[in-house]
């Protein structure tokens, strides 16, 4: 008889040989772990910096444990860890842009500092280009796009919606914007960068406040939490379809035909209240 989940455990482990090679060049201690009452996949603990990266790569057998809670459940079971849920996707086609966040939280990027760069407006192919390469996700419509240049070398970029007239929690009307990307270059943290590209904003645009949302499969908001921003909404796990075709996620609608649904952990909501801060 085939041992199926012996079968697909050594197939995540073969899948994540890239990860495991760039760990052990950069004497980074790592080990594998598997807990079987909460996940059928393999968890790849760092302890150094107290972080479980939760390697999620979907198979018909596991179809049962998808649930949309069980995400959640996992981070609660480790609440003295960052928990990071890497989808099979994200892994397969952003390889370079996930080492590097992980690069990031190890500390080991190279750094430059915000004050040595100027920011400038870009165009969307500039932007799009970028966030193609450096970020974990791709690049949603925005109207306003920056970047962080050290003299002709793009650094860092962060993508803005328009301005949106809306009431806040005291039924007032004011002037509200999204942040909706930002990204380093790879392999890079830019010391202060989104604090300048936001003073950038605020100076040029006069916001009343400034939303943005993390994804709570890898961020817990804390570069936001810093800077001033205040958490004040968590949206529900978002289902997906599993393409067990092409490995993948897809988003569903109406006419979507499901054949393997997954849930991710949402999203948390961070608001910058600069009407408050300036008063």
């Amino acid at each position: 008889m085939i041992n199926h989940n012996k079968n697909s455990r050594e197939e995540e482990v073969e899948s994540l040989k890239t990860l495991f090679n760039y760990l052990e060049t950069s004497n980074i201690k790592y080990h594998i772990d598997r807990y079987s009452d909460l996940s059928p996949y393999i968890f790849i603990s760092l302890e150094s910096i107290n972080t479980k990266i939760h390697f999620i790569s979907p198979i018909p057998e596991h179809k049962k444990w998808h649930s949309e809670q069980l995400l959640s459940s996992i981070n609660s079971r480790f609440p003295e860890n960052r928990i990071i849920h890497l989808w099979r996707d994200v892994w397969h086609s952003r390889q370079n842009a996930v080492l590097s966040r992980i690069a990031g939280l190890l500390g080991v990027t190279n750094r430059i500092f915000a004050r040595t760069l100027e920011v400038k407006r870009i165009d969307v192919h500039t932007l799009n280009d970028f966030i193609e390469v450096n970020h974990i996700s791709g690049s949603p419509n925005s109207k306003i796009k920056l970047g962080l240049y050290k003299g002709e070398k793009l650094m860092a970029v962060a993508s803005f919606s328009g301005k949106r007239k809306i009431n806040d929690r005291n039924g007032l009307p004011h002037q509200s914007y999204e942040l909706i990307r930002y990204c380093n270059l790879n392999y890079h943290t830019v010391v202060g960068g989104l604090s300048k590209i936001l003073k950038h904003f605020i100076k040029t645009y006069s916001p009343d406040d400034i939303m943005t949302y993390t994804d709570s499969d890898w961020s817990m908001g804390e570069s936001f939490i810093k800077l001033g921003f205040e958490k004040i909404d968590h949206t529900s796990p978002i289902a997906f379809n599993w393409n067990e075709g092409l490995n993948t996620r897809e988003k569903m609608n109406q006419t979507t035909e499901i054949s393997y649904k997954v849930f991710n952990t949402g999203s948390n909501k961070y608001v910058l209240n600069l009407n408050r801060i300036n008063n």
